[in-house]
């Protein structure tokens, strides 16, 4: 059984870095290294946070066992938690968070940047989520 305190603490976690990456885009300062490092931190941990998010429910509430981080997406949505869509944008972000902590030297700014178009999408998964529990 999901552990609701440990998801609803990483969804918070979520929430607080999609405002401080929506408040950072807003600013436009992308060429500032200093906003750069904190766009790509925010990132990070709120990408981390829904991974974590899946791979917990899939240990607690499923006999799944994915076999990487983005499939842990992909399977969430073949036991309904989320959607397919979704599952598929999720598994790139995943792949993202990944370029984050190995390749953080090759970090193209400006494809960065481009992510911070679809945090809703982070959003979607926190709501499917909390949806879930319920």
């Amino acid at each position: 059984m999901v552990d609701p305190d440990v998801v609803v603490r990483r969804l918070r976690e979520i929430g607080r870095r999609l405002a401080e990456l929506r408040a950072l885009h807003a600013g436009g300062r992308r060429s500032d290294p200093a906003v750069q490092a904190q766009v790509e931190r925010h990132l990070q941990v709120a990408i981390q946070g829904a991974i974590d998010v899946a791979l917990h429910v899939l240990a607690d509430d499923t006999d799944r066992t994915p076999d990487d981080y983005g499939s842990a997406f992909l399977l969430l949505a073949e036991v309904g938690v989320i959607g397919p869509e979704l599952a598929t944008r999720l598994r790139l972000a995943a792949g993202l968070r990944n370029l984050l902590v190995h390749a953080y030297l090759d970090i193209d700014p400006d494809r960065l940047w481009r992510h911070l178009d679809h945090l809703d999408d982070l959003d979607a998964f926190a709501l499917a989520v909390a949806e879930y529990l319920d």
